[in-house]
C-alpha cells in the first residue's frame, strides 16, 4: 500500500511540475500601436429596404510600431489578407463587419490567423480582433484586443465594388505558448 501511495505522490508532483512549466512558458508580447491601409474588391448585394450585404477581400500591410526603451523604436511589418462580410441596415445606417485574416510575417515564415468583429456607422467600426492560431513563430498565438476600422465601398459596374480604408490596433498584444 505504501508503494502505491508513494507512486501516486511522485506522479502527482511530476504532473504539477510539468503543468506549472507549461503555464509559465506562455508569454504575452506587447507590440504597441499597429495600423494598416486596406485595399480590396468585392460584391454588393442589395436587399431592398432591409439593407445590403457586401462580401469582399481586403489586403494591406500591418505596420507595428513598438519601442524597447526610449531610444530604440522598432517597426515591423506583416501582410494581411482578410475576407470580410459586411451587413448594412439601411434604416439606422449601422454596419456589422466580420473578417477572417491571415497574417504573413518574416517573408511568410510566420503565419497568424485572426477573426475580427466590429460594428458602427459608415465612418468607423469598433470591435474585437481575436488571434485564433498560426504556424511558425505564431504557432499557438492567442489573444483578443480592441480593433478599429473604416472601409468605404465604391460600387462599380453591376454588383462589383472597390474597397478602401484603414484599421488600427491601439495596443497590439498577443500571447504565445
Amino acid at each position: 500500500m505504501r508503494i502505491i501511495c508513494y507512486c501516486m505522490l511522485v506522479f502527482g508532483v511530476l504532473f504539477l511540475v510539468i503543468h506549472s512549466e507549461s503555464s509559465a512558458s506562455a508569454k504575452t508580447l506587447d507590440a504597441g500601436y499597429a495600423s494598416t491601409s486596406w485595399l480590396g474588391s468585392g460584391e454588393v448585394h442589395d436587399l431592398g429596404d432591409a439593407g445590403q450585404v457586401i462580401n469582399a477581400i481586403v489586403k494591406g500591410v500591418m505596420v507595428v510600431r513598438h519601442s524597447q526603451g526610449a531610444e530604440n523604436r522598432i517597426v515591423h511589418t506583416a501582410q494581411l489578407e482578410c475576407p470580410i462580410r459586411v451587413t448594412l441596415d439601411k434604416k439606422d445606417t449601422q454596419r456589422t463587419y466580420l473578417g477572417l485574416c491571415t497574417i504573413f510575417a518574416h517573408e511568410g515564415k510566420d503565419i497568424g490567423y485572426a477573426e475580427w468583429r466590429c460594428s458602427g456607422d459608415a465612418r468607423e467600426c469598433e470591435g474585437q480582433f481575436t488571434f485564433t492560431g498560426g504556424a511558425g513563430g505564431f504557432n499557438g498565438v492567442s489573444g483578443t484586443i480592441p480593433f478599429f476600422s473604416r472601409i468605404i465601398f465604391e460600387k462599380l459596374e453591376g454588383s462589383n465594388a472597390r474597397a478602401v480604408g484603414y484599421a488600427y490596433w491601439p495596443n497590439l498584444s498577443v500571447t504565445l505558448p
